[in-house]
């Protein structure tokens, strides 16, 4: 809609100024709106906004792609002001706080934590990093390090250099208050942190 805005009025100003060179700025900024009002949109609602929530009621699959991957449509119910509100908004369109580069849309059923502007309630920006979708999200992006020794040291068992980066990145993981979501990462990292130490506190 925005993109019809501007070149409209690019468009107006050529043809009373009889400038038609203003065209070219206009269709410049049309195209650019496409690519950076949702990344706009989300920076204005995570420091303006006030909080809410919303779920992802249905996922359809559109016939337009992007990067080879095709583009859906996100039926939402947001919860705002103490009441529901329909909405919703696609792969291209989703307003994601912190901005990355990738897209990462809530799961279907999951609630996740939104920010809003009271009186526009439809207009929403997803808070991926306080939602437990995009918590799960870091805590894998976490686990990495754990995997990567554990696997170094199952090549080598008796390399101590392997044993103690392993050890390492076991400590790591498990002092990080943003990994106790995921229980059973932690308990069984902390096992293994154990069995680690265990040889050397018997010797």
């Amino acid at each position: 809609m925005v993109i019809f805005i501007i070149l409209a009025l690019f468009a107006g100003l050529a043809v009373l100024t009889k400038r038609l060179w203003l065209l070219v700025p206009g269709f410049l900024l049309g195209m650019a709106n496409i690519f950076t009002a949702s990344f706009l949109n989300a920076w204005f609602l995570q420091a303006w906004g006030v909080p809410g929530s919303a779920v992802v009621i249905q996922s359809t699959q559109t016939n337009s792609t992007l990067n080879d991957q095709y583009i859906f449509e996100y039926a939402v119910i947001a919860r705002a002001a103490g009441k529901d509100v329909k909405t919703g908004f696609t792969t291209m369109s989703a307003p994601i706080w912190p901005i990355r580069n990738e897209i990462l849309i809530p799961p279907v059923g999951q609630p996740f934590v939104t920010r809003y502007i009271p009186g526009y309630e439809e207009n929403i920006v997803i808070m991926a990093d306080e939602s437990t979708y995009g918590k799960m999200r870091i805590i894998a992006t976490n686990r990495e390090s754990v995997d990567r020794a554990r696997n170094q040291l199952a090549a080598s068992p008796t390399n101590e250099s392997f044993q103690e980066e392993y050890r390492l990145a076991l400590q790591t993981f498990l002092s990080n208050p943003d990994n106790r979501l995921d229980s059973v990462s932690m308990r069984q990292f902390q096992d293994a942190l154990t069995h680690l130490e265990a040889p050397a506190s018997g010797q």
